[in-house]
């Protein structure tokens, strides 16, 4: 029965895949309904939103998408566990697991090869799918992503100690706690002095604004992003595979970027990629709309 409902959702699917824009759930095969929009015009590109646990809104309602929709077919969609998705019944959050749903996708669309856009958590994500699936991707692009979590955490953390001056807080400064609850007392510290807002943005209206449009979608699913935590697959240190990626990789890294790490870029090794460097946080997309559109649709045209 499962088969055969994802038989026809790959129908259902691939009927809209080429409409301008378009809005349904796919199912999975394991019978995960996930959030889809598909948008725009042009080679199909596929975007994979951070968090981890958050939803592709927070890009897709911001002027450098729709810029980039009239050259693009952009595809959003929300990963299991998370946002307008819902969650896995089966528990399934492993990594190899988010890889097979965008494969999946693909196949669904119709596509025979699409390009692949990460923000932040999602540039593990998009790595792994790019090295697994190689014959399916046609080029990446890293947008303020990671490829180590664990680094990009330990670059929160670093920031809040200089910003706050709280290396003798008590949960910092014991060896025995994990490094997420350091960072949730960092993260703690920066929210009650109204600067949490300095890890990614260049204002704190900034932040006020991305927060109001993601919390804006009618349902927000945060099942992957409480699990997450646990995954052992997403604690590892991707930053060598990245070599067996042989796409074209735009590499988009934020000189104040301390959500992900300001050098973590300086670890990535694509034999074919180009670095862009903007001179901000971890949302040019949001912040310089114009600027980022530049950047991306300069690349696919160059690469396509």
């Amino acid at each position: 029965m499962k088969r055969y409902a994802f038989l026809l959702t790959l129908l259902f699917t691939a009927t809209f895949a080429m409409a301008q824009d378009s809005t349904f759930y796919f199912t999975t095969s394991d019978s995960v309904q996930l959030y889809v929009r598909v948008a725009g015009k042009g080679a199909p590109c596929v975007f994979v939103h951070g968090g981890p646990g958050s939803t592709s809104y927070y890009f897709e309602a911001f002027e450098g998408a729709k810029i980039i929709e009239q050259r693009m077919q952009m595809v959003y969609f929300d990963q299991r566990g998370c946002g307008r998705s819902d969650s896995a019944a089966n528990n399934n959050y492993s990594l190899q697991r988010l890889e097979q749903d965008l494969e999946e996708l693909r196949t669904a669309l119709g596509y025979k090869k699409w390009s692949v856009m990460g923000h932040s958590f999602g540039g593990i994500v998009i790595t792994n799918y790019a090295a697994h699936y190689t014959k399916s991707v046609s080029a990446l692009y890293m947008l303020h992503g990671t490829v180590n979590m664990e680094a990009s955490m330990r670059s929160h953390l670093e920031f809040g100690l200089k910003e706050l001056n709280m290396a003798q807080h008590a949960v910092v400064s014991d060896t025995t706690k994990p490094l997420n609850e350091k960072v949730w007392a960092v993260h703690d510290e920066l929210t009650k002095k109204s600067m949490w807002y300095k890890l990614m943005f260049r204002n704190a209206a900034e932040k006020v604004i991305n927060d109001s449009v993601t919390l804006s979608v009618h349902r927000f699913n945060r099942d992957f992003a409480n699990k997450v935590w646990g995954v052992a697959d997403y604690w590892t240190n991707f930053a060598p595979l990245t070599r067996s990626v042989k796409c074209p990789v735009l590499v988009i890294t934020g000189d104040k970027d301390y959500a992900i790490g300001t050098r973590h870029y300086q670890d990535f090794l694509f034999p074919k990629q180009t670095v862009v460097h903007y001179i901000g946080g971890h949302a040019s997309f949001q912040e310089e709309p114009q600027w980022f559109a530049e950047k991306i649709l300069a690349f696919a045209q160059k690469h396509s």
